[in-house]
């Protein structure tokens, strides 16, 4: 019994110091502010990129093709980023399909659940209504 917990003193202390290296970013005003370039393998100059521009006033817009898309205010809540936002009836039109029925001028609110988070990059799970959708996001330099 001893002699077992003695072999785990070293193996508790390996864990403790992989896991403070593979530490994740901190999800907060100063990660979350920048522009992102949304499903584009990281290439923000792609023509039909979609981004991201988290404002660190709590603003934001959405873009495709350089047309701002949606916009609106963020703020982050229990570590989901929550994006209340207005657009326009062509929005949704030629992207997904089945958020289509959020094409009017309305008010819409957006949680987003960050994971697997990186400095310069994460994924999130998403949802608006009763949609659900998973995307990846990376930041522009």
């Amino acid at each position: 019994m001893l002699r077992s917990y003695l072999l785990s003193i070293p193996l508790t202390i390996a864990m403790t110091g992989l896991l403070s290296s593979t530490a994740v970013a901190a999800l907060d005003k100063g990660y979350i502010t920048g522009k992102w370039v949304i499903n584009s393998q990281g290439q923000c100059d792609a023509k039909n990129a979609e981004h991201l521009i988290v404002h660190g006033d709590g603003s934001f817009e959405y873009s495709r093709r350089g047309k701002a898309d949606a916009v609106g205010f963020w703020r982050i809540e229990n570590d989901v980023v929550v994006l209340d936002m207005m657009t326009s009836p062509a929005s949704f039109q030629d992207i997904h399909a089945e958020l289509q029925e959020f094409a009017e001028y309305q008010i819409y609110s957006m949680r987003a659940m960050p994971v697997d988070r990186q400095p310069d990059q994460f994924s999130a799970v998403a949802s608006i209504g009763d949609q659900m959708q998973q995307f990846s996001l990376k930041r522009c330099q």
